[in-house]
């Protein structure tokens, strides 16, 4: 990724390959690639892996670059450049200990040289620390005192085109990176690489460009990641899409499936972090979810499958045709607990919510007369459904963090049919509750605004706001809202500053209660969307309002800005839906489109409204705020407006596909927009966009063919409809990035008998707003006498509890760093942690011990950020150096000076 700056001096840049990886390209049948490629590291067991690891730093020599080169290196390949392109070469030892005699290397060296090439001269980024020196061949070939730099770029290879060239991300897996940059009015046509070295070149199912290189060990596939790339111009930031074009057997460039604006700049676009299915061999469907970060995603529906995959020790382990409630990690690739939760008939799970102890609180109905309940319960049995749809009750249930007890539980309902459609938490932990009724009898506490059900029971429904207290064995308070005629709330939020209220759905009813001074008084004609802010305890209403036009109009979410406006999505077929000036889609697009509506605090004044659809049929089913814009998923038919470069550009041919889409906190600008589906229906029914960038949605797919890549957890459709859950980035700078703050006093002089000892202390300071993983370290310990026996319990501690142990400290060797594995500690967003490394320091042997320790600069530091692509580049700011004190054992003070 390109940051900003460099956009403002170059109009145009192609992110050309990512990173450069490899994978075993073996008939063994449990071949699988190495890391880099969306996969683990697993390889086959008859051949040794062949890795490819980054090289972190380039050194130039006298202007040029020199061709033989190894510098910075780590694992089996090394890179250099030259002025007419790079070389690889790739190792595999025969033994893994590099000490040990008899090794036999095998290989290969390929040669990417810029055909034509003219380069005029180099530049180079931010000098890093350290010397290099060649010492290899003739003396009068050997160069010293070469200084490193973070990166380089080549200027001019072709008029107007430089190449950059920059480390990999932390963590990420390669040789390098490389950027193709072009001045506004360059050719891209004049751009052409040429492989030797290599068999053949050819371009895999997801345009990334493979290189099958042989070696006396079989044959290998180098991989370059398909270009990204992007132009900003007066309107703002506009992908374009590039691909790779294959020349000839060995030779390859890129060619712009969009026209490119030759005076215009550009930014990368948001991208799937992982997806997954979720479900077993029958029908399997998300309807809710909550995102904790760090805690966990937790996913809610139905499932129709005798084997959902739940985990052993949950509640339920068997089941079917039951509602289902599952905790999976962040990323998506295991199941902290996965669930059934009914009884003998059929349940669905329409929402759910969670608390700061990782509790869930799930609503939804059910047609079981043994559903579980717990004692106590406000309502333990089963009170009846309607002879139409036979829904049952409605039902309030709350799990514990792990999954294995039902910690409360209560049906809500009466004689008819009675659905809970949404859940939020109260700040005194009462779950407010929101859904329809159609039973005369639903079990209501008095006080509300509503207190009557208004409609002709069993033929049609009420709304109702239900506080249900966290053992479920009492209901502080509640309401009924509706008319004479059918009426549905289908969401629900919370103002935290007063406590407040607002829900939303749709009503049939002319009569719905509504405030004076409202958007919309009166029904506008057929079915209303109704949107109605209630004050904390349901009592009053601050406002309550109808929107929408002549025919159908729904709303389907709805959510509180931070100055108190409420926003609304949902669906319409009025051709008269009320749109304002500020609409980015100011006229339907076909039958049904989606809409994206701003209420004022007190309801007076529709602030914002705007279409959102194509041709086909189109609905808004969730959206999510946050610091970086609104989150919008739902379901599109063809011709949905999708944005240029996004993950999926075109229809995926089945009646629904599901969409994603990325707006301004104002919404009047989509700058991402993308299908999600394939040859069947397909649809992404919740979403939770978080203040670090990312967001989580959820729905179902009925195709195979469903794009769930980078795969996480399950990468298949097992049955006829499986859940599916989505993560994107929606960020490509984090902004700052890690800033390292020394605490030690350097070059104290401490002189100690024996025991432990504090080598450095130093703060680590997230200063962006996503979660960031530190994996490792390179500690540097050293001075006289400081081996294996004298000093011992090197440790690494995060504010007072153990992370590490240094195990094996060897015999110290001047400027030798010790790998410390911290197995992906997080940084929380925003956040400042205390570290220390301590050691014991004891005299096995007669003499003087010194001992310090440091952490040399910034290369010392793996660092990343979870994301698409590896997630957004985190910068370690500054030096990233730690001194601490001096140590001194023993009975003379040694060569005490404090080095």
């Amino acid at each position: 990724m390109l940051l900003g700056q460099n956009m403002r001096a170059i109009p145009l840049a192609i992110l050309a390959a990512g990173a450069v990886a490899l994978a075993v390209c073996s008939p063994s049948p449990t071949a699988r690639p190495a890391p880099g490629l969306g996969e683990d590291a697993a390889a086959p067991t008859a051949l040794p892996r062949l890795s490819a690891l980054a090289a972190t730093r380039f050194v130039p020599n006298r202007g040029q670059w020199h061709p033989t080169a190894r510098f910075a290196v780590l694992g089996d390949t090394s890179a250099w450049l030259t002025d007419d392109g790079f070389s690889l070469r790739l190792e595999r030892w025969s033994q893994e200990d590099e000490r040990r005699p008899g090794r036999r290397c095998t290989g290969a060296v390929v040669r990417t040289r810029f055909v034509g090439a003219t380069t005029e001269g180099f530049t180079t980024g931010e000098e890093l620390g350290g010397r290099h020196h060649f010492l290899k061949g003739p003396v009068d070939r050997h160069v010293t005192d070469v200084p490193a730099f973070a990166s380089v770029t080549m200027q001019q290879v072709h008029p107007g085109i430089d190449v950059h060239f920059r480390p990999l991300r932390a963590g990420a897996a390669g040789a390098f990176e490389y950027d193709l940059l072009l001045a506004a009015g360059a050719d891209l046509s004049r751009f052409v690489a040429e492989c030797d070295g290599v068999d053949c070149l050819r371009l895999d199912d997801r345009g990334r460009l493979v290189a099958t290189v042989s070696t006396p060990d079989g044959r290998h596939e180098l991989v370059q990641e398909a270009p990204v790339a992007w132009q900003i111009d007066g309107s703002g930031r506009r992908p374009v899409e590039i691909a790779f074009e294959l020349l000839g057997t060995r030779r390859y460039g890129f060619r712009a499936v969009d026209v490119l604006d030759p005076d215009a700049a550009t930014v990368v676009d948001p991208g799937v972090v992982w997806g997954s299915f979720l479900g077993g061999g029958a029908t399997d469907r998300i309807h809710d979810i909550k995102w904790q970060p760090g805690q966990g995603i937790w996913a809610v529906g139905w499932s129709g499958s005798t084997d959902f995959p739940t985990t052993t020790g949950a509640f339920a382990e068997t089941g079917g045709n039951d509602a289902f409630v599952v905790r999976m990690t962040d990323d998506g690739q295991a199941l902290t607990f996965a669930t059934y939760l009914g009884g003998s008939a059929q349940e669905q799970v329409r929402g759910v919510a969670v608390d700061g102890a990782q509790i869930a609180t799930v609503v939804g109905f059910t047609n079981s007369l043994d559903f579980p309940t717990t004692t106590g319960a406000v309502q333990s049995a089963y009170a009846g459904a309607s002879i139409f749809i036979e829904v049952g009750d409605a039902f309030v249930s709350r799990l514990s963090a792990d999954g294995s007890a039902l910690l409360a539980s209560t049906y809500l309902g009466g004689s008819q049919d009675d659905v809970a459609e949404d859940v939020l938490l109260l700040p005194n932990g009462d779950a407010a509750v929101v859904g329809w009724t159609s039973s005369d009898d639903f079990p209501m506490p008095a006080g509300g605004f509503q207190p009557a059900f208004q409609g002709v029971p069993s033929a049609q429904s009420d709304g109702f706001v239900l506080a249900v207290a966290p053992s479920g064995q009492a209901m502080p308070f509640g309401t009924f809202l509706g008319g004479t005629a059918s009426d549905q709330l289908l969401a629900v939020d919370l103002e935290a500053t007063t406590g407040d209220l607002v829900v939303a759905g749709w009503t049939y009813s002319a009569d719905y209660p509504t405030t004076t001074n409202v958007v919309r008084p009166t029904n506008a004609g057929g079915i209303d969307a109704i949107v109605t802010r209630l004050g904390a305890n349901a009592a009053t209403a601050v406002f309550s309002t109808y929107m929408g036009g002549a025919d159908e109009d729904a709303a389907q979410t709805v959510k509180f800005a931070t100055d108190g406006s409420v926003w609304i999505g949902g669906f319409t077929n009025s051709a008269n839906y009320p749109v304002t000036a500020s609409a980015p889609q100011q006229v339907a697009g076909g039958d049904y489109d989606g809409f994206l509506s701003r209420i004022s605090v007190f309801g007076q004044t529709l602030l914002h409204s705007t279409w959102i659809g194509g041709g086909g049929n189109d609905r808004v089913r969730d959206l999510d705020l946050s610091q970086f814009g609104m989150m919008v998923v739902g379901e599109a038919g063809a011709g949905f407006p999708v944005t240029v470069g996004a993950p999926q550009t075109q229809f995926g041919s089945g009646s629904i596909d599901g969409f994603a889409a990325l707006y301004d906190t104002a919404a009047t600008t989509m700058s991402w927009a993308s299908y999600f589906g394939g040859v069947g229906q397909d649809s992404l029914l919740a979403v939770e966009f978080e203040d670090n960038g990312l967001a989580t949605a959820a729905g179902f797919s009925y195709s195979f063919d469903f794009p769930v890549a980078p795969i996480a957890r399950q990468g298949q459709l097992f049955g006829a409809e499986d859940g599916v859950l989505l993560q994107f980035d929606l960020l490509t700078d984090l902004g700052e990035g890690l800033a390292v703050e020394p605490v030690s006093s350097p070059g104290d002089v401490r002189f100690v008998d024996h025991g432990e000892v504090d080598l450095l202390t130093f703060d680590l300071v997230n200063l962006t707003p996503r979660d960031l993983v530190v994996d490792a370290l390179q500690l540097f310990v050293t001075g006289h006498g400081a081996d294996a026996s004298n000093v011992v319990g090197v440790q690494v501690l995060r504010d007072g509890a153990v992370v590490t142990t240094v195990g094996g400290l060897p015999a110290i060797q001047p400027c030798q760093e010790v790998p410390v594995v911290l197995n992906g500690l997080v940084l929380k967003g925003d956040t400042t942690t205390r570290m220390r490394v301590t050691a014991t320091v004891q005299q096995t042997n007669p003499g003087t011990v010194e001992v310090a320790a440091a952490i040399v600069d910034k290369d010392a530091w793996q660092v990343r950020a979870l994301g698409a692509g590896g997630g957004p580049s985190v910068a370690v700011l500054g030096l990233g150096r730690v001194t601490g004190p001096v140590y001194v054992a023993g009975q003379l003070p040694g060569d005490v000076d404090a080095d």
